[in-house]
């Protein structure tokens, strides 16, 4: 497979050439492979901004940047008098990996498994697989790459975004400079959602809350005692707007419940030194841990007891879903934990995490299998040992209703002595059902499936709902993708099925476009 000149310099895995060979489109995947082996973590995107920036180079295209770095590539398109369209997607991925697995996201290629699983299936080596906006973004310089002069090819003048941060809450979007851009398209075309047939036309918008809650320790402790870890893990974890309505399990939740299980059961004994868990906003908590000091190292079995009461209570509750949830009591690897909490912070704490809502809130009455707005118990931390940090993800199609349910996020933490901080909230993306856009697509997807394809709004943060903001409004704007499973954990897989019909359905439409005038 023929490698972009650009990428001369990109070490690409063997098994990731492997795992792609002769898979169609070439162009798409041999650009996907080289986005694969470029480290693009949130708020680390510079070498994967330098390699576009290269490409475009390479092609004689312009492009423009703006001071958060979102960058804007322009085509002239084979049929240059027809009007520009926007092309979108976002170069940054989610970082997740397995326990165990030897990955930094800093300076490490993703590995593909070299070998599709069940004929139709890539996924990675034990990590994200970051499809979630690679295949987007391939697709995107898949089409930049097409020489003007092809006239077998009919493509109005592209004007092709690149944001950045999208995954840690839209953040390239929010701080997006229309005017450095110089963006002029009043079509955009979205490629990243993640059910091929399915054609989006609104997003639920969002906003984080951090709630901190100062803690106590005590002054000492007794010299003997042991300190062990109370674990949860195995979970599945997921996107915490796409797979919010499942019913997954939270593992920062059941690890607070299984913790004020110990402490309520052997009182005085059992001692809380921290709780931790969870990673990133818009991911459910699949790992989470307490460390806690027993004062006499003969309740360990009366712990172990009560974690595998837990389990089976948890496993009751979500056991046909998470297979391979697990709460077990460890050897704790703490070095110098600290004191304990007080008897009083402990509960403070405990009676916080529980009474946060966690999962959908609530479903629309328009389109009923639409969550409408949901809370992610996202992440716990206790980053200085002195406070406890909470920050919980909280999402809606309605701005009234994203911010009524932050209120009582706000309650919560009024009653348990802790502050809360609101970030701002970025906008959704309201359904228009008259889109040209919309119409144009439908008809060339029914033609190729041979049914009327969906028309869906989704519960997830598209970037959408804030470009078209940021773009000075009335622009008509379509989201789309290929069959993605997964995202967000190192389950993320692409059925590479699906990604040539994307691909021609994205030619075609824009082949319509470029016969308007």
């Amino acid at each position: 497979m023929m490698l972009h000149p650009a990428a001369a310099n990109i070490s690409i895995p063997p098994d990731n050439l492997q795992a792609i060979q002769g898979l169609e489109p070439s162009s798409v995947w041999s650009q996907f492979a080289i986005l694969s082996s470029i480290p693009r973590p949130s708020k680390q995107e510079e070498a994967i901004l330098q390699y576009i920036k290269d490409f475009a180079a390479h092609h004689n295209l312009s492009w423009k940047q703006d001071k958060v770095g979102n960058l804007a590539l322009f085509y002239p398109g084979t049929v240059p008098d027809a009007p520009p369209v926007v092309l979108q997607g976002h170069v940054d991925m989610v970082t997740e990996k397995n326990s165990g697995t030897d990955h930094d996201f800093d300076k490490d290629p993703i590995r593909f498994e070299p070998n599709l699983v069940n004929g139709s299936w890539l996924t990675a080596q034990g990590t994200t697989l970051g499809a979630d906006n690679g295949i987007g973004v391939a697709v995107i310089l898949a089409l930049l790459s097409t020489p003007t002069d092809d006239k077998t090819v009919m493509l109005p003048p592209l004007e092709a975004l690149f944001t950045v941060d999208e995954e840690t809450g839209l953040t390239g979007a929010f701080a997006l400079d229309a005017s450095a851009l110089e963006l002029k398209g009043k079509t955009m075309l979205n490629l990243d959602t993640e059910e091929w047939t399915e054609l989006y036309v609104g997003c639920a918008g969002g906003g984080e809350s951090f709630l901190t809650l100062p803690l106590e320790r005590e002054a000492a402790t007794e010299s003997e005692g042991k300190v062990v870890e109370l674990r949860v893990d195995g979970l599945l974890g997921g996107h915490s707007g796409i797979n919010i309505h499942e019913g997954r399990g939270n593992a920062v939740m059941l690890c607070a419940a299984a913790t004020q299980a110990v402490l309520n059961q052997l009182d005085g004994v059992v001692k809380l030194v921290s709780l931790s868990g969870g990673d990133k906003h818009n991911a459910i908590a699949r790992e989470a841990k307490a460390v806690l000091f027993l004062s006499n190292p003969d309740a360990e079995n009366a712990v172990k007891e009560i974690a595998e009461r837990q389990q089976e209570a948890a496993k009751a509750e979500f056991g046909v879903l998470e297979k391979n949830l697990r709460v077990v009591l460890l050897d704790s690897t703490e070095q110098n934990c600290g004191m304990p909490l007080t008897k009083t912070s402990s509960e403070k704490l405990l009676s916080m995490m529980l009474s946060l809502p966690h999962g959908a809130i609530k479903f629309s009455h328009a389109m009923p299998d639409l969550v409408e707005t949901s809370n992610n118990v996202a992440a716990l931390t206790m980053p200085d040992g002195d406070k406890a940090v909470v920050l919980c993800s909280t999402r809606s199609s309605i701005n009234t209703a994203l911010e009524s349910a932050r209120d009582k996020l706000a309650a919560v933490a009024t009653l348990a002595g802790a502050t809360i901080e609101r970030t701002p909230y970025y906008p959704g993306w309201n359904p228009n059902m008259d889109s040209e856009i919309l119409k144009i697509a439908k008809d060339i997807l029914a033609g190729k499936i041979g049914r009327s394809p969906g028309v869906k709004a989704i519960h997830a943060g598209l970037e959408c709902g804030m470009l078209i903001e940021k773009l000075g409004g009335g622009v008509d704007a379509l989201s789309f993708g290929p069959t993605i499973t997964g995202a967000h954990s190192p389950d993320e897989s692409i059925n590479v099925e699906t990604v040539p019909p994307f691909f021609d359905l994205v030619k075609e439409i824009l082949a319509q476009l470029a016969q308007k005038k």
